[in-house]
């Protein structure tokens, strides 16, 4: 049991560190190419400190609700987006033995769960107590359901070549080879992700 919590730990650990990195790159990227001065000297070095100068910006924006909205769902609605996708971590294989929980049908648990996080784009929509914020809740949940299909024909491609749905047994089993022909379906899976 200790071993699967550190497990967790190193898992989570490493998706919310690599964001930070990747937000540091496109800081400085983008900063170049608009000539923005705060992300190139803020703390110093090279902008070392505007991903920290972000957070604590983010930590003081307001929280507005509207006054016709329905308080609590409003404010569950980012939770039940954000949390499946937290928990699909457990099963997801980082590196060699160093995954939170290896399932034997891990793929069917990774999209179902993820599904679930459309329920916040209409929980958002509804509670607003806005018409127009419905329609938008209801356009979004609409779109991120048109990307299912294709997002499990592509995921199962790669399970009916590897002869499993587990994510461990997939990374095991996949071969060099494979390369060719599941090109097409790792971008139609990357896009529709």
């Amino acid at each position: 049991m200790l071993e699967i919590a550190l497990r967790l730990i190193v898992i989570i650990g490493a998706f919310l560190l690599l964001p930070l990195i990747v937000g540091q790159m496109e800081h400085k990227a983008m900063a170049h190419m608009q000539s923005r001065l705060g992300p190139m000297y803020a703390g110093g070095f090279h902008g070392w400190a505007q991903l920290i100068a972000d957070g604590v910006k983010f930590v003081q924006k307001e929280d507005v609700i509207p006054a016709a909205a329905d308080r609590a769902i409003f404010k569950i609605a980012p939770a039940v987006a954000l949390v499946p996708y937290l928990v699909v971590m457990i099963v997801i294989p980082v590196g060699p033995g160093l995954y939170g929980v290896d399932l034997d049908a891990g793929l069917f648990f990774v999209l179902a769960v993820m599904g679930v996080g459309v329920l916040g784009s209409i929980m958002a929509g509804w509670s607003s107590g806005n018409k127009y914020s419905v329609l938008g809740g209801m356009r979004s949940a609409a779109q991120l359901m048109s990307y299912e299909l294709p997002l499990v024909l592509a995921a199962s491609s790669v399970a009916m070549a590897a002869g499993t749905l587990s994510l461990t047994g997939i990374v095991e089993a996949w071969q060099w080879w494979w390369l060719p022909w599941q090109a097409i379906g790792a971008v139609v899976f990357f896009v529709a992700g």
